[in-house]
């Protein structure tokens, strides 16, 4: 069977030059799968000597507000992560999503501060899912796997790797946009234990189906630079929130979802 391999996320050279578009071996063209599905990957690694970043944007901007409804700024940040992959972009971009458990193995060599962080983000993807999807770390029947190890290993780990990325996914769906699979890879050597930690939850939440980078707001987890943050801005909690509701079903178009999210926003009124 085959699937189509999609880079997503962003790709910083160890020269500290920033790539926007490596295209490996097997992107364009169809790969083997035994699950008879589509594929997308994506990673990030660490560039010492960029220069620093200055914050256009903050995702503490006034038209975003809490509550049920989401805020305009908000369902517009969201159709740009959510829909569709960062490189070789589909020509009808749409939801992929998990339903149910999601079982984490952990593999390699993770400190003890890995296992915590880890275990912090999965508490709070749970909360902010709120039962749409369920994930724990286990060794039974594992379908998303994270391993520590060296970036020298990566290729061993997972073929479809894009060298040099410090942090890497990659995500597999059904033909109902249903993914039931990811693999993670997060460099056990040559980084710091809070780029390290910044990885961790990086790779894990763009594993959910939030795909995409921007260069739109410095503070979230998504923005398209590197960054070491280790926390989700109240941007990014939106954006898994408005992922795993209900009414977004995997496999809708940009058109569906946009649909979806507008109706919402104006009941809220």
């Amino acid at each position: 069977m085959k699937s189509n391999v999609q880079l997503v996320s962003r790709s910083l050279m160890l020269t500290g030059a920033l790539t926007l578009g490596v295209l490996a071996a097997g992107i364009g063209r169809s790969m083997t799968s035994s699950q008879d599905d589509t594929s997308t990957m994506g990673g990030g690694s660490i560039a010492s000597n960029l220069p620093p970043k200055t914050s256009v944007y903050s995702s503490q901007a006034k038209t975003i507000r809490s509550g049920s409804a989401f805020s305009q700024a908000q369902i517009d940040y969201f159709m740009e992560i959510a829909m569709g992959a960062e490189y070789n972009q589909e020509s009808a971009p749409r939801i992929r999503k998990w339903s149910g458990e999601i079982r984490i193995q952990v593999l390699g060599r993770p400190t003890s501060a890995d296992r915590t962080t880890l275990q912090t983000v999965i508490r709070e993807i749970n909360e902010l899912t709120r039962g749409s999807i369920r994930m724990q770390i286990t060794n039974r029947n594992p379908n998303l796997t994270i391993h520590f190890a060296p970036e020298s290993r990566f290729k061993q780990l997972e073929p479809a790797y894009v060298p040099v990325n410090f942090g890497f996914f990659i995500t597999r769906w059904n033909t109902r946009g249903m993914i039931n699979y990811a693999n993670i890879l997060v460099a056990s050597t040559g980084i710091t234990q809070k780029e390290r930690s910044h990885l961790i939850r990086e790779e894990l939440t763009q594993s959910l189906g939030l795909m995409r980078d921007s260069y739109r707001y410095s503070d979230s987890m998504f923005y398209q630079s590197w960054t070491d943050i280790t926390r989700f801005s109240d941007l990014d909690k939106a954006l898994i929130q408005m992922l795993y509701m209900p009414e977004l079903k995997p496999g809708m178009t940009q058109a569906e979802a946009l649909r979806v999210l507008t109706t919402a926003q104006a009941r809220s009124r």
